[in-house]
């Protein structure tokens, strides 16, 4: 069987973006968005890709920076699939072993961009790394190191800033990635004249990404090759989905990505997309996820083939949530049919014990608002956002200690619980305690939510009315009621 690049040659472009990792994440996703955009918009732009924290990954040069998207999944009512082969990547660097070849890129005339996926604990202040490394270790530390190396070659001229892109998962990615490289501007002693084109002819834009990236499928990679003809290292699966919030509508011109593939919005307000994602998309999995897996499910997939789980779903996220999130209903509705068509992604296996990591603080962010909100709007508490709190304190209701978690039954089955340790501490003490007593201490319980849910009116009474039913008839059971319940 041949290799890819005995078929495939890259492609040609102005190099416009510079893009710190070269994982399977930004692959899928801004590569692949790319990558399309120049073949619908014309956008003729190239990648050139730096590797932070590694040195050359000798699969690149072997495949000449080319590689297969495949997406899986399902796309109005229908299943979707398409191999993309990504040729937008015009060179892949470490910053270790290749530090100078990519100190030069800053000398680039066209570079417009810089796109990052460091991980959430990767836009860092470090004091300890120094203009003089090579590289810095922290990444904010490695861009003010590039940005001052460009500021240079151009002599400050205004029309040479970059736009900095994050798409670390944290909260205003954009403006934290700013404050960092600030901070290591006054450190460096870089200067006036640097930190003011730092804040005139630079960007820093908030955003918000949401695809799921399966990355390398090993246990199909044969499959996959039969139906390609080729082999290819740096494939990587993904599902169809894509949403990338750029908080910046300036940007929209100069960045044309948005295509019949890829979903890209440029907007003022990267807020109310979040809070939609993350009261829709992860709220659902949140409250769902617990009760599911104490009622004999293990995939998210499983449970949207039943009917009582899909109810729950359909009642709590069209019903309870969606009139809390402060996009337009239709736009809200319209995400939460995409999201549902995601979860019944049969090419992805979402296992809910996975989901049920750190379920307080999940349960807190995703799905207390929602549940407040909702409480506020109608003067009722949403029947299943209240379940889905019985149904955690059902899921975390054990005393027995493990390493370093808690272990539940699921009838003969053993699970682990893992969240917080000072959490799990108390919990194990109050499962010890009369029912009562155990909803009543978790509900107080500040630290845990941020606020006494006991002070909700009438929240603590359905809990313990949920808890206790799920100990009486089971999980399973007590969700097919509900689900009559209207």
């Amino acid at each position: 069987m041949k290799e890819i690049q005995e078929i495939y040659s890259p492609e040609k472009h102005l190099v416009r973006i510079l893009q710190f990792g070269e994982g399977n994440f930004l692959r899928a996703f801004v590569d692949y968005a790319v990558d399309v955009a120049n073949e619908e918009n014309n956008f003729d732009a190239s990648v050139a890709v730096i590797i932070p924290r590694a040195n050359a990954r000798p699969q690149f040069a072997a495949q000449k920076n080319i590689y297969t998207v495949c997406l899986r999944g399902q796309q109005k009512g229908t299943t979707y699939k398409e191999n993309r082969v990504v040729r937008c990547i015009d060179r892949v660097l470490s910053a270790h072993s290749d530090y100078h070849a990519y100190m030069q890129v800053a000398e680039i005339d066209t570079l417009r961009f810089v796109v990052s996926n460091t991980t959430e604990a990767g836009i860092v202040f470090d004091s300890d790394s120094a203009l003089a490394d090579t590289p810095p270790k922290a990444f904010p530390a490695k861009l003010t190191q590039f940005l001052y190396a460009r500021f240079r070659h151009f002599k400050g001229a205004a029309d040479k800033g970059l736009h900095m892109l994050p798409t670390e998962l944290i909260e205003n990615n954009g403006q934290e990635l700013r404050r960092c490289v600030t901070e290591y501007v006054k450190q460096w002693k870089l200067g006036t004249d640097f930190a003011a084109w730092i804040d005139s002819a630079c960007t820093f834009t908030d955003t918000l990404v949401d695809r799921i990236v399966v990355g390398y499928p090993q246990a199909e990679a044969a499959q996959y090759e039969a139906e390609l003809g080729y082999r290819d290292a740096l494939l990587c699966q993904a599902e169809p989905f894509s949403l990338w919030v750029i908080g910046s509508e300036a940007l929209a011109d100069e960045l044309p990505i948005a295509s019949s593939k890829f979903n890209a919005v440029f907007t003022s307000d990267v807020a109310k997309y979040k809070e939609c994602k993350v009261r829709i998309l992860n709220g659902a999995h949140t409250s769902m996820a617990l009760g599911a897996y104490l009622a004999g499910f293990d995939y998210v997939g499983d449970c949207m083939k039943d009917s009582a789980i899909r109810a729950q779903l359909d009642q709590s996220v069209y019903g309870e949530i969606v009139p809390t999130v402060h996009l337009s209903e239709a736009d809200a509705r319209a995400f939460a049919e995409a999201v549902f068509e995601r979860f019944d992604n049969p090419f992805v296996h979402h296992v809910l014990l996975s989901i049920s990591l750190n379920s307080i603080s999940k349960w807190r962010a995703r799905v207390l608002p929602s549940l407040k909100d909702s409480f506020k709007n109608t003067g009722k508490l949403p029947k299943w956002l209240t379940y889905s709190l019985a149904a955690l304190l059902a899921f975390y209701h054990t005393s027995e200690q493990g390493d370093g978690c808690l272990i539940g039954h699921r009838g003969k089955d053993m699970y682990e619980i893992h969240d917080d340790a000072d959490k799990l501490k108390k919990l194990a003490v109050w499962a010890t305690l009369p029912a009562q007593e155990y909803v009543h201490n978790v509900l107080a319980a500040k630290d845990f939510w941020g606020e006494d849910l006991t002070r909700v009116a009438g929240l603590e009474t359905k809990v313990k009315e949920h808890f206790e039913r799920i100990a009486a008839i089971g999980a399973r059971a007590h969700i097919k009621e509900l689900g009559k319940v209207l």
